[in-house]
C-alpha cells in the first residue's frame, strides 16, 4: 500500500528536526524503565482534548520503529477518533470492527511504514465502553502482545470520559500528556487520583504545545511548540488561559520543570 507520508509524523519527514529529537529521548526515557517488567502495551492520555497525545502516540510509534522493533499503533478514542484524519486515511475498518467480529484484524490492519502498523477506530459504535471492557477485546489485546514488540494505543481524555482509565488496567504502562498553560492544576490531580484508584502504572508525563524560540521554527511548523518529559505533575497547568499567564518568562519555567523532575 503506498501512503503519502503525514505532515503529523515531523519524525519521519523531518527526523533532524528539535522536537523529533525530544521524542527519541522520550523513547530512551521510557526504553530505560523497561528493566524491570516489559513494557509492552502503553496508552497514552490526556486530562482534555487536544493536548497533542495522538500526535504524541504516531511520532512516539516511529521512532521506536526506527529500532527495528515492530509497532502498532491503536486508535481506541472511539468517540472522537484522530489518527485517521492526522495520517489522512480513511476510517472504513478498524478495531470496533474487529472487535464484533465482523471482519478479521489482518484485513483491517494498515501497513504504514515497513515497521509500523495502524489500526484505526472504525465503525462507530454508541457502546465503547463496553466494547473496551469486553472479554473480545481482552482476548484481541492479548493475541497482538505476541504479534508486536509495542503496541500503543490512543485513548480518549481521562477528563471527559473514563475508557482512557479502563483502557490503562490492560496495559503494562499509561504516558500522560499535558499541554502548556491549558489545565488547571485541580484537574490535574483528579486524574492523578483516578488513575491511582485503579493501580495505574503511570510511566511519567510528556509536556506538549511549550513555546520555544522562533529561530527553532521548521517549514512544517512544529518547533513554535516543544515536547519534555518528566515524572510527578507539581505545578503543571495553571487556573488561567490568559495570555500573560501563557507568556512566563524562561526562567521561571524552568524552575517549575526543575521542581516537577
Amino acid at each position: 500500500m503506498s501512503i503519502k507520508p503525514s505532515d503529523n509524523l515531523i519524525t519521519l519527514i523531518d527526523p533532524e528536526n528539535v522536537t523529533s529529537e525530544a521524542f527519541r529521548i522520550l523513547r530512551t526515557n521510557i526504553s530505560l524503565k523497561d528493566f524491570d517488567s516489559k513494557l509492552k502495551v502503553i496508552n497514552v492520555i490526556s486530562t482534555t482534548a487536544q493536548e497533542s497525545k495522538s500526535t504524541t502516540v504516531l511520532n512516539l510509534g516511529y521512532v521506536f520503529s526506527q529500532l527495528g522493533k515492530k509497532v502498532l499503533i491503536m486508535d481506541l478514542d472511539l468517540r472522537l477518533p484522530s489518527i485517521h484524519k492526522k495520517l489522512r486515511l480513511k476510517n472504513k475498518n478498524g478495531i470496533t470492527d474487529v472487535i464484533a467480529r465482523s471482519i478479521e484484524f489482518n484485513d483491517a490492519v494498515i501497513h504504514y511504514t515497513q515497521k509500523m502498523d495502524v489500526i484505526l477506530s472504525g465503525t462507530k459504535n454508541p457502546y465503547a465502553s463496553e466494547l473496551i471492557q469486553s472479554k473480545a477485546f481482552s482476548n484481541i489485546l492479548d493475541s497482538l502482545r505476541k504479534s508486536y514488540d509495542l503496541i500503543l494505543i490512543d485513548c480518549p481524555p481521562v477528563g471527559l470520559v473514563t475508557d482512557g482509565v479502563i483502557t490503562s488496567t490492560l496495559c503494562d504502562g499509561t504516558i500522560m500528556c499535558i499541554a502548556s498553560g491549558k489545565n488547571d492544576k485541580r484537574d490535574l490531580e483528579k486524574t492523578k487520583d483516578l488513575l491511582n484508584q485503579f493501580n495505574v502504572n503511570i510511566l511519567g508525563i510528556v509536556m506538549t504545545r511549550m513555546p520555544v524560540a522562533k529561530k527553532y521554527y521548521s517549514k512544517y511548523g512544529y518547533n513554535k511548540y516543544g515536547y519534555g518529559y518528566g515524572h510527578g505533575y507539581g505545578t503543571y497547568g495553571s487556573s488561567s488561559g490568559d495570555k500573560k499567564k501563557g507568556k512566563r518568562s524562561d526562567r521561571k519555567r524552568k524552575k517549575e520543570e526543575t521542581k516537577d523532575d
